[in-house]
């Protein structure tokens, strides 16, 4: 009676085995991708803090502007090219503050690049412009990306 019972109702070395194999597999599985969500995030979180930078830095140049109103209401394109050419990376880093901008991005660089609305490099009198910026950085698993922000300005 005893015997019968326990072929019963007991479970073999076996059937333990797939049990097992089937918990680890499963669970393998959600850590890969618990990994992988919160890699994707990290990157993410840069992405939006170098679109941040990129807005930021495009603020600047928009208050930068009215300098270069002149009093008859015609605008100093030279002048303004020559402010834009002469910023070096530091220079458009250092205009960005940190508290708006917590998160460190390695290797940051900033690209500024205007053109016209032919899509043509900006230079003269061409009136709007497109200012694009561009950040590119190094993630921290070693992946190099870049992200671009586009505005366009007028003389007003």
């Amino acid at each position: 009676m005893h015997r019968k019972y326990l072929k019963k109702w007991g479970l073999t070395l076996i059937e333990i085995m797939i049990a097992v194999a089937i918990f680890a597999f499963v669970m393998g599985t959600t850590a890969i991708t618990v990994v992988s969500v919160h890699n994707n995030l990290q990157i993410q979180r840069e992405r939006i803090q170098a679109y941040h930078v990129c807005r930021s830095i495009i603020e600047v140049i928009r208050e930068k502007r009215t300098d270069f109103i002149t009093g008859d209401e015609s605008f100093n394109w030279t002048g303004f090219y020559s402010w834009l050419n002469s910023q070096t990376n530091q220079d458009w880093l250092s205009l960005v503050s940190v508290q708006e901008h917590p998160i460190n991005l390695q290797n940051l660089q900033i690209n500024i690049d205007c053109r016209d609305m032919q899509n043509e490099p900006a230079g003269g009198s061409d009136n709007p412009i497109q200012v694009f910026v561009t950040a590119s950085w190094q993630t921290s698993r070693g992946y190099q990306l870049q992200a671009t922000l586009g505005s366009i300005l007028t003389t007003r």
